[in-house]
């Protein structure tokens, strides 16, 4: 990873890399999403669901003891297609994943994390919303660093703007 990202880390500072690293993944991410989930079938998961569940309560409302037992059959048969929905958002995700953690670990490398690492770069400091100037190594939320903290603010910024900017929806509407 530091063939093609090391000479970006000379050419800019730190953390316009990690904006960049961030653009990239949320480009990506989102694309695969777009693309490897299938709109429809969640749809039709979600809707299917949501009428079992008004039926449950009009029932319930109602004393119906029979449709209750009914409905909770149908529940049970629907658990496959609850199945088949997780089925449908993991898809992406282990491409996602595969993408994205060779990212995190040059970061991790880069940064230099741990008792005896170096920064192979020169990282200065970073400025982040409500907490101020801090390192890249220090803890911000807890345990977690602001190397962290950074990525994923500039991440899930840049992912909103490429969803709205796009017109993709990767959540499924119940129609």
């Amino acid at each position: 990873m530091d063939v093609p990202l090391g000479p970006l880390q000379e050419l800019l500072p730190f953390y316009a890399v990690v904006m960049i690293l961030a653009l990239a993944t949320g480009l990506y991410s989102t694309l695969l999403q777009a693309n490897l989930m299938d709109m429809e079938k969640m749809s039709a998961y979600q809707s299917r669901m949501k009428e079992i569940q008004e039926r449950r309560k009009e029932a319930k409302e109602e004393g119906d003891d029979d449709a209750l037992d009914a409905i909770q059959d149908e529940q049970m048969d629907a658990m496959g297609d609850q199945l088949g929905m997780f089925k449908e958002q993991f898809r992406p995700m282990v491409w996602i994943m595969f993408l994205t953690i060779p990212v995190f670990l040059w970061m991790y490398w880069s940064i230099g994390v741990g008792a005896n690492a170096e920064a192979h770069g020169t990282l200065g400091s970073l400025i982040l919303p409500l907490v101020g100037e801090v390192a890249w190594t220090d803890s911000v939320l807890g345990p977690i660093q602001a190397w962290i903290v950074w990525y994923f603010l500039c991440s899930m910024g840049f992912t909103q703007i490429i969803r709205k900017s796009l017109n993709i929806d990767i959540s499924p509407s119940a129609n």
